[in-house]
Formats: C-alpha cells, sequence, structure tokens
C-alpha cells in the first residue's frame, strides 16, 4: 500500500557531527481564512516542543524505539489567525547524554497535513531551520555521584543569546534550508527509514502552572541570609554574589521550573534540584540512614542534579527542555541578581483519580494522598520506577503501577502501551529485558516471569484482549514461551543467568543466593506457568484436569524445611518472606488451602524479610491478618515528612518509587476485598476484612460504573454494576448487579 504520509523527514544538516544541539524549525505563511480544522502529524528525534503563533500546542513524541517511532497529531486551526502565522518547532537532541530511556535514530523533524490543504506547511515545504547557540548540555550533579541517575544533561542556558525560551525564535538566529533526511513511512511499509511511525497510543502529558508558589529555608549549611524563614516567594528576590537560596515546593513536583530572572549580563546562577535534604557530613550517601525528616534543613546540605542560567540584558525568561524532579531548589548566584518570579509548570500522565477509599483511621487518608501522588509522579510517557533517577519501565515496578492503574480508574492506555512496550523488548533467548524503552540492554529473568503475570492482570481488568475472550479457560502461548525461556535459564551456570534480581534486602544486593535457581525465583516460574495455563476467574470455569496436573508437578519440587519452603534445586537457599509469599499466591491459584503465615519459624530462621517492593505480594497471602497493622513502615513514612514513599527502608536512594504505591492495591484487594474473577472485570469477588476498623468506605471506578463497599456497624452496603461473589464469614453468596445491604 502507498504510504499515506506527504511529507519528508528534515534535520538541521547533513553531517552528523551536527546532530547535537537544539534547533529552532519555521514556518512563516500567510492566510486569507482560517480553516475549520487543520490537522498535522507530527514527530522528532529526539524530542519537539511546537508551537503555533507564539503558543506551545504539543510537545513530544510518546517514547518508543526505531521500530515503533510514535507521533502526535495535533489539532492548529484554533490557533491560526487570518494574515501572518508561524509555526514554530524546538527540536533537540542529547546526543550521548541522551536519557537511557530515550532511544534515537539521528537528529529529525516531520510535519504532515492531513489532507490536501496549506501542503507547503509539509516538511521540507517551506520550513527553515536555525540552530541555537548557547544552549549547551553537561552532566552536572552535586554529590550523587554514587547512585545510578540516568535522566539526560544539564542544561547550560545562555540568556544573552537568546533571552526568552518561549520565544525560540527571537534572537541571532541564522536561518538556512533544512537538509532533507528520508521518506515518512508508517511501520509495516514496504520502504526503508530509519524511523517506523506508529501513532501516540496514550493522551499528551499534562502541562499546568502550579498555583502554589515555593518558600525560603534557612539554617542550611552554607545559608547566605537570603529571605526570611517561610517566606513565600512571590516577587523580587534579590541575590548578591556568592548567595546561596534554598527553596521549598513542600511536596515532590515533576515540572519544568521557569526562572524570571535579570542581573549583570554573563552572571551565572547554579540550580540544583534535590528531593530532600541530606547530612552535612554524610561522605558515602549509600551509608547514610540519617536522612529521617524531609522538612528539616537545619545544618544540612542539598545534594542533586542541576542547570545553568547565564543571565542576558533585561529580564531573562529560561526554562529548560526537559522537566525536572524536585521538592527543594537551590539557587547560587555568582552576581547580584533578582529572581522576579519562578513558575513551575507541572507535567506527567493524565492519571485520574475516580477511586476512593475512606475510613475511621486519620492516618489511612495521608497514606492515600501520598500513595496516590507516588504514583502520579511515576507515570508519564511510559511508567517510571523512580522519576528523580531513572525514568525506565522496569516491569517488577510495573506489574504493581498497572494494578494500581486498574482500580484507580478507569483509562487503560497506560497499562496497555505498558504491556506492549515490553513486549517488543523480547530477544533471541525469549526472555524480555529488564526495562524498556531503553538504550542499554539490561535483563533481570525473574522480571519476564512477571510480565507474564501482567498479561493475565490485563485479561482480568481490561477488555483488550491478549488472548481469545471466547475461551474460558486459554493457554497464553506467548507467556508459556517466556515462562519457558527462563526455565531453559535456569540450568546455565550461575555466571550467565543475567541479574535474576528478586528484592532489594540489603544483604542480597538484589540478588537471591543461587541466582536463577534461588526458591523465590524458581517458585515466581511456577506462578507464571499457571498465569499462562489456569484462569483465575470464577473457579468454576477452570479445567480441574489441568489444575490438578499442574499441582502434581509443582508441589513436588518445593520441600519444606523447619516449616519453611525450599526449591529441590536451590543451591544456596536462604528462608526469605519473598519465597513465603510466593508458595501462598501459588496456592492460592490452584484452589488450595492457604498455610497461615509462618511469623515464628520466619523468625527462628532469622529469615530475609521483605522490603516495601515485595511486601506488596507479602500482604496479598496473609490471610485474615489486620492490613492496617503492616503499614507501618507507611505510618513511619508519614512521620519523617515524605510526601511520596520510598524506594527502600533506610539507607535510601529515592523519595519517590512507585512500588511503594501499593497500599492502594491494599485498601480496595484487602480490606475491601474486590478483585475480578472474570474477563474484563465482568465478574466480581468481594471478600472484605475490616480487620481493626470500625468503618470503611471504598469506592472502585469500575468499567461498567461504580462498584462500592461500604462498612459500618458491622453491616456491609455493596453497589456492584456486574453480578459480585460475596464471601464473608466462611459464607458466600452471588450478588447479582444493583445495591445490596449484607449483614
Amino acid at each position: 500500500m502507498a504510504s499515506q504520509w506527504k511529507a519528508r523527514w528534515i534535520s538541521y544538516d547533513y553531517d552528523p557531527r551536527q546532530d547535537l544541539g537544539v534547533f529552532v524549525f519555521r514556518n512563516i505563511f500567510l492566510l486569507d481564512e482560517v480553516p475549520d480544522g487543520l490537522l498535522a502529524r507530527v514527530s522528532a528525534d529526539n524530542r519537539y516542543k511546537l508551537y503555533v503563533n507564539g503558543e506551545m500546542v504539543a510537545f513530544g513524541p510518546q517514547r518508543g524505539d526505531i521500530l515503533h517511532w510514535f507521533y502526535e497529531t495535533i489539532e492548529l486551526a484554533g490557533n491560526l489567525r487570518i494574515g501572518k502565522n508561524e509555526i514554530v518547532a524546538v527540536v533537540w537532541n542529547f546526543g550521548w547524554m541522551s536519557p537511557m530511556a530515550q532511544v534515537s535514530a539521528r537528529t529529525g523533524f516531520l510535519l504532515s497535513i492531513l489532507g490536501d490543504s496549506l501542503p507547503h506547511l509539509n516538511t521540507p515545504g517551506d520550513w527553515e531551520v536555525a540552530r541555537m547557540e548557547g544552549w549547551d548540555f553537561r552532566m552536572m550533579h552535586s554529590g550523587i555521584e554514587q547512585f545510578y541517575t540516568d535522566i539526560g544533561p544539564g542544561e547550560v542556558i545562555d540568556g544573552r543569546k537568546h533571552a526568552n525560551a518561549l520565544s525560540p525564535t527571537v534572537g541571532d538566529l541564522k536561518w538556512k534550508k533544512p537538509h532533507g533526511v528520508a521518506g515518512a513511512k508508517d511501520r509495516g511499509d514496504g520502504d526503508s527509514t530509519p524511523w517506523n511511525l506508529v501513532p501516540r497510543s496514550i493522551p499528551l502529558m499534562d502541562y499546568r502552572l502550579r498555583p502554589l508558589l515555593p518558600k525560603t529555608r534557612r539554617g542550611f549549611r552554607g545559608d547566605s541570609g537570603v529571605g526570611s524563614e517561610g517566606q513565600t516567594v512571590e516577587s523580587n528576590l534579590k541575590l548578591k554574589k556568592g548567595d546561596k537560596i534554598l527553596l521549598d515546593y513542600e511536596e515532590l513536583l515533576c515540572a519544568y521550573p521557569r526562572f524570571h530572572m535579570s542581573g549583570d549580563p554573563g552572571t551565572e546562577v547554579a540550580i540544583t534540584y534535590s528531593e530532600g535534604p541530606w547530612p552535612a557530613d554524610d561522605s558515602s550517601p549509600w551509608n547514610n540512614t540519617d536522612r529521617r525528616d524531609r522538612a528539616d534543613v537545619k545544618d544540612r546540605i542539598i545534594r542533586g542534579y542541576q542547570d545553568k542560567l547565564i543571565l542576558g540584558t533585561g529580564t531573562c525568561v529560561l526554562e529548560p527542555l526537559w522537566w525536572r524532579t524536585y521538592r527543594y531548589m537551590m539557587l547560587e548566584a555568582s552576581g547580584d541578581c533578582t529572581l522576579h518570579r519562578l513558575d513551575a509548570v507541572e507535567t506527567g500522565y493524565p492519571l485520574p483519580e475516580e477511586s476512593s477509599f475512606e475510613c475511621d483511621v486519620p492516618s489511612v487518608s495521608k497514606i492515600w494522598e501520598v500513595a496516590v501522588r507516588t504514583a502520579a509522579r511515576c507515570a508519564g510517557e511510559t511508567y517510571f520506577d523512580c522519576p528523580y533517577y531513572e525514568q525506565l519501565q522496569y516491569i517488577g515496578d510495573t506489574r504493581i503501577q498497572a494494578l494500581i492503574g486498574y482500580y484507580l480508574g478507569k483509562d487503560r492506555d497506560l497499562p496497555r502501551n505498558a504491556i506492549e512496550t515490553l513486549g517488543w523488548s523480547r530477544m533471541s533467548n525469549g526472555l524480555t529485558r529488564s526495562r524498556y524503552p531503553d538504550r542499554q540492554p539490561q535483563v533481570i529473568p525473574p522480571f519476564s516471569l512477571w510480565w507474564v503475570l501482567m498479561r493475565q492482570d490485563q485479561r482480568l481488568y481490561d477488555r483488550v484482549w491478549t488472548m481469545d475472550p471466547e475461551d474460558d479457560d486459554p493457554i497464553d502461548s506467548e507467556g508459556l514461551d517466556v515462562a519457558n525461556a527462563y526455565n531453559r535459564l535456569s540450568s546455565e551456570a550461575i555466571d550467565r543467568t543475567f541479574w535474576c534480581f528478586a528484592d532489594w534486602v540489603r544483604d542480597w544486593h538484589g540478588t537471591p543466593p543461587g541466582g536463577a535457581r534461588a526458591t523465590v525465583n524458581m517458585i515466581t516460574l511456577y506462578l507464571a506457568h499457571l498465569a499462562t495455563e489456569i484462569s483465575l476467574d470464577d473457579p468454576s470455569t477452570r479445567n480441574p484436569n489441568r489444575i490438578k496436573a499442574l499441582s502434581n508437578y509443582i508441589l513436588p519440587q518445593i520441600d519444606k524445611v523447619d516449616g519453611l519452603v525450599k526449591h529441590k534445586l536451590d543451591p544456596d537457599w536462604v528462608p526469605c518472606e519473598q519465597s513465603e509469599a510466593i508458595y501462598r499466591l501459588i496456592q492460592q491459584r490452584l484452589g488450595l488451602t492457604v498455610d497461615p503465615w509462618p511469623n515464628e519459624a520466619l523468625d527462628r530462621a532469622k529469615a530475609a524479610r521483605c522490603t516495601y517492593y515485595f511486601s506488596y505480594y507479602k500482604h496479598l497471602t496473609m490471610g485474615t491478618a489486620d492490613y492496617l497493622k503492616e503499614l507501618e513502615p507507611w505510618r513511619e513514612m508519614l512521620a519523617e515528612n515524605l510526601t511520596t514513599f520510598a524506594e527502600n527502608p533506610p539507607p535510601v536512594r529515592s523519595d519517590c518509587h512507585a512500588w511503594s504505591a501499593h497500599p492502594i492495591l491494599g485498601f480496595f484487594q484487602l480490606v475491601a476485598g474486590v478483585t475480578s474473577i472474570g474477563h474484563g472485570w465482568k465478574k466480581a469477588r468481594i471478600a472484605p476484612n475490616p480487620g481493626s476498623l470500625k468503618r470503611f468506605d471504598a469506592k472502585i471506578a469500575h468499567l461498567d460504573g461504580d462498584l462500592q463497599v461500604a462498612f459500618e456497624n458491622g453491616r456491609f452496603k455493596v453497589k456492584t454494576p456486574v453480578p459480585a461473589q460475596f464471601e464473608w464469614k466462611g459464607k458466600s453468596q452471588l450478588l447479582p448487579p444493583g445495591t445490596h445491604q449484607i449483614g
């Protein structure tokens, strides 16, 4: 089929040595009348910001890879006018300093009008291009060099060359005709091109000005006395040569900082972005257990990555190309200058919060608030493990994030995108990469197994099928291939099995003794096999012969040693909560009686404990335990004034890690007891466990309408849009759609 693209990819120069930098493409044209509609398909490599008559209308493209390069379809007509018009694209390429999540072929820009109108807007058409001199990239950090950080470079923005980042064509720019690169081709087209184009699969990211302003903080190490403690920074904050000022937004942001500043031309202002303060006398952040109160800056320092602004004549409006993650921001001035205004333009995936959970315990509302913020800060064009350090979509993190998404709102675009993009990473050995998109392959074989579980989650909670929806008991052949690939890998020598991460147990350094054959990893393999071969739907629909055969295969491979599980092939067995959790999930899926949680045996064995990540799976298997008692680590984080939940117990790198937001799931799946037992959540199971709560009200934005479970005075009110199996005190009843009073 002939290509529908009427445009071609263009770039700044033929010479690839010119690819690194920031470039402005523009098209100036006249209109006698404004069209009713004008759709354009737009993409770039690495990225772009698109302006129509001075107003930014889009930024992208959505992150993908060379074989799946996304484009956006943008309506331009609303910003056009009679007379002179200007469409501008700022395109940049960070080169070797690009974020690990940024795949690239070479610098390029593409704009193609849908339809036959205004053909001169199709690239190359009447487009011009210029390099933005004075916009440089450097890997600038202060005190976080020991941590893995890979979100792109710091930016050095010279206001003497361009004083307003929001008006990119103003300044001394040397315009020329662009270089033609290649035709634009859809993925699957027979012709060759560096970019296989596919339409954007998720909504545009948020881009909204934060109304709340930061406050100055005093008493930190190196405080030069600017402002008073807690003063709101509204306008005209003056800094003298050598001054340091610390600003606190009081919660973690993902935002484009926008600086309105003036001073002597050539004055440099270093900007350091930080999640929180650090002890001043700590030379090794990895060994630091004393971060504690994130609101306490007294005699502490700021560590973080940096940008640098160079002031020009008059007031400069400067904003980095890529957003930053920060609660705290430190400004250090090399000369006298004035901060006239500081904006934070927040960005991220428009994650819906359509569900809610309320109860009679005050701390729960704060845990909910911080967990939702954590999930939101870790959602962008993909899911992120953490927004500050990596912005990479790791499968272990993403499985929990996608589940949170299924419960938090009706949107399914980001979970679908995650399952699909992670599936693109499958290698010749059958395994996925641990994270994707990325430029540097990393393989965590157990994460491939969690991707298999993600596919079953999608079957239960979404209505886009990777398997036949008419088959009540399907075999997921693609997932089974991945599980079999892990099985083959487990027979390899331990130094050829990649990184067999399970959990951040400190003594393990992520990998349990035994690696691929460690008990927790081997029985996770069985869990993945079960996900491919039996449904989690209503037990009456399951194939009993298959379940019996799987039980007869799996259970003899698992021994008990002093009451704790051990796989027969585990060469270096260590007792751990992680294995106990997965074993009980297997029992659940086989329809067996789940063993009580072995507290005493774990204590006797001094077993490894779950960190925040794996505690989600532990909580799923603890039966009638009071879930609220398991949330003490989250209350401790609140007491330390964290505004998002951290990666691990201390010592900790990241103050915002999505897997630690799983109390959202605990409130819905364990306290309210709501799970799916039907394709596309067309049947629910409701097995509430109030524990110590006297009252709760859970509202879930189900695909067919709100599903509500409310409890008070020993009675339940259940409102369900689908049939639901209600289980309480050993009794079970099938509830038809509607509202029910029980108890």
